[in-house]
């Protein structure tokens, strides 16, 4: 009798222990970190024609660096934090005539024409990811961590230019110089695909196309923001990532 106790004892016991693990083990959930860089090409004219993808002269285009932390809520999806810093280098020089183009703005009733010398702008998104990992189970397969994505979430922007003032593009009646600048916060959202090269440490490449409207803008000044339709861009990017 004793010894049939001793064995319903050990069984309590073990089973308990068990269902103990198992619980601890569902519990445990895989996060993973990294950085990124990014090159940005803006896909509205104005926006790209002041901020290019790259040029060759000036040696100035858009780039991002970012980081972000995420958690793997399971084989095929996960969810992360993504904040990142966009900013381009100066633009123009102080040679009127080797500059890019200019833009038309009517500001107080009066159009005039105006020449950026010097641009500065940043924007600092902070967003929420959402991945899908459609081959994640395929273990076998080089596209097990290829994934999709969407994400959103507020983005801050600043831009201030000094500009050359024409009345018209034939740059022959010059005006002076004026300063102006412009900040606010407003929403992006963005579309992703990527991949990374191993499950543990390593790099991966990822595309994306962001949307970011520019109604909240101030639109008074003569500026890139008050002009382009928008701050969409096509962007590439490489990560370092480590999961732990």
């Amino acid at each position: 009798m004793r010894i049939y106790l001793h064995i319903l004892i050990a069984i309590f016991f073990a089973g308990g222990i068990s269902e103990a693990q198992i619980k601890q083990r569902t519990q445990n959930r895989v996060f993973y970190t990294g950085v990124g860089y990014k090159f940005v090409l803006f896909t509205d004219s104005e926006a790209r024609s002041a901020y290019p993808f790259f040029d060759i002269t000036d040696q100035a285009f858009v780039k991002e660096l970012g980081g972000f932390f995420g958690m793997v809520l399971s084989e095929r999806v996960a969810f992360e934090l993504a904040p990142s810093y966009i900013f381009s280098n100066e633009y123009g020089s102080d040679d009127s005539e080797a500059d890019g183009g200019g833009f038309y703005f009517k500001e107080s009733g009066v159009e005039r024409y105006y020449v950026p010398s010097d641009a500065k702008m940043f924007a600092i998104p902070v967003n929420a990811r959402i991945k899908y990992f459609p081959f994640a189970k395929d273990y076998s397969s080089a596209f097990n961590l290829l994934y999709f994505g969407a994400g959103a979430g507020p983005i801050y922007i600043s831009e201030e230019m000094t500009q050359r003032v024409y009345t018209d593009e034939g740059r022959l009646d010059y005006l002076g110089v004026g300063q102006y600048a412009d900040d606010f916060w407003t929403v992006n959202f963005e579309a992703i695909a990527g991949i990374a090269t191993v499950p543990k440490f390593g790099i991966g490449f990822e595309m994306s196309y962001r949307f970011i409207p520019l109604g909240s803008a101030d639109g008074t000044k003569p500026l890139i923001t008050s002009i382009a339709k928008n701050f969409n861009s096509f962007n590439i990017a490489a990560n370092v990532i480590y999961k732990f």
